[in-house]
């Protein structure tokens, strides 16, 4: 993996176990996917809070030298387990995450065959014309300078199993399966 996918991965785990923290989902408002979407990088903190609303988001984490501040908001999603988290550097907004605000499921269609079809370098049109509609749904995502990372989750439900994929910029770098048949 390259850097920028080993670094999409760490951030995309880190959004992943913010959306199970008690405290992300302290908040009384919540952020949608359509609000996620429009907080474009280069952002303002202004920006998150007008279009994510009142109570929403919440600072989790700060830092500052000469030259240089870093704020990291973190945002209680609108499903079940879901969360957002924003960094902003010099107040730009330089990467976002979120997990599980799009809240679907898989169908749980998903087979080993298809497993196998599903290779390095497939992007995410071929990944949905191998393993049928609604088998594999992103469950997260990130975007930082020049790399957009997101992971779907496909999965089989009688015998149970499931596959994650891992995309960066649209091509498939990571896989795995655990049961699948």
């Amino acid at each position: 993996m390259s850097r920028k996918s080993l670094a999409a991965a760490g951030l995309l785990a880190t959004a992943l176990t913010a959306s199970l923290a008690p405290s992300a989902q302290a908040a009384s408002a919540s952020i949608t996917r359509a609000e996620y979407d429009k907080v474009k990088l280069g952002a303002s903190v202004a920006k998150l809070h007008s279009t994510a609303g009142s109570g929403a988001c919440k600072k989790t984490s700060s830092s500052s030298s000469p030259g240089y501040s870093s704020k990291t908001y973190t945002c209680k999603g609108n499903k079940r387990y879901s969360t957002a988290s924003f960094v902003f550097v010099n107040s730009k907004l330089e990467l976002k995450s979120q997990a599980a605000l799009d809240g679907k499921t898989s169908n749980g269609k998903m087979t080993k065959a298809k497993y196998k079809k599903i290779t390095k370098g497939k992007t995410v049109a071929q990944m949905h014309a191998i393993a049928g509609k609604g088998v594999c749904v992103r469950t997260a995502d990130a975007e930082a300078r020049g790399a957009k990372s997101a992971v779907y989750t496909c999965e089989q439900k009688s015998p149970y199993g499931v596959a994650s994929l891992s995309f960066t910029n649209g091509k498939l770098d990571g896989r795995s399966q655990y049961g699948l048949r």
